[in-house]
């Protein structure tokens, strides 16, 4: 099973290969053997052929930055977010299923390697949080033809024009728009 070993701990081997091992990575597997490290000698070599990011990097971390697999469809998610973005602009509704089917209409339009692209429930969930999108509720369900529209603004101008002598002003407070 593998086990993520923390920097402090390569930066140890390194400074043991570096200072007692002659600058030759293999020798510092039977020294750390003895105390209880399980690490083939092939590691210690990259770890060697890396020391200058790891005795950079914080003791406390387990991981180099920028480590991890990188988003796979890469310069393409700029397009596809873009095109998001444009969507919501114009006003039309973004669904997790159209940004999934979006996403695979691109990567196949753009890759030219035959590799599938499956935009799955979790692609999709990972995607909108590393761009902060999240799904919105439309607060206003009901949409209103331009008659009935129309009619009720008229009605409301109807209703303050002839209530507007009896309102006391000096009691209205954070008054907006909205119809009551």
């Amino acid at each position: 099973m593998r086990q993520a070993i923390d920097i402090a701990k390569k930066q140890e081997a390194i400074k043991w290969i570096g200072e007692q091992g002659g600058g030759v990575a293999s020798r510092v597997a039977p020294h750390f053997r003895k105390l209880g490290w399980d690490v083939d000698a092939s590691t210690y070599r990259k770890w060697w052929r890396n020391k200058e990011g790891i005795m950079a990097a914080q003791p406390h971390q387990k991981r180099l930055h920028g480590g991890g697999r990188k988003p796979l469809l890469g310069a393409l998610e700029d397009l596809h977010l873009d095109a998001i973005i444009d969507r919501r602009l114009r006003k039309e509704k973004v669904t997790r299923e159209w940004i999934g089917l979006a996403a695979k209409e691109l990567y196949a339009s753009l890759d030219e390697t035959g590799n599938r692209f499956v935009a799955s429930d979790a692609w999709i969930s990972k995607f909108m949080k590393r761009n902060d999108l999240s799904l919105r509720k439309r607060t206003n369900l009901t949409v209103l033809s331009d008659e009935a529209l129309v009619g009720r603004a008229i009605g409301y101008m109807k209703y303050l024009t002839s209530n507007l002598p009896k309102f006391d002003l000096e009691h209205t407070v954070l008054m907006d728009k909205t119809a009551v």
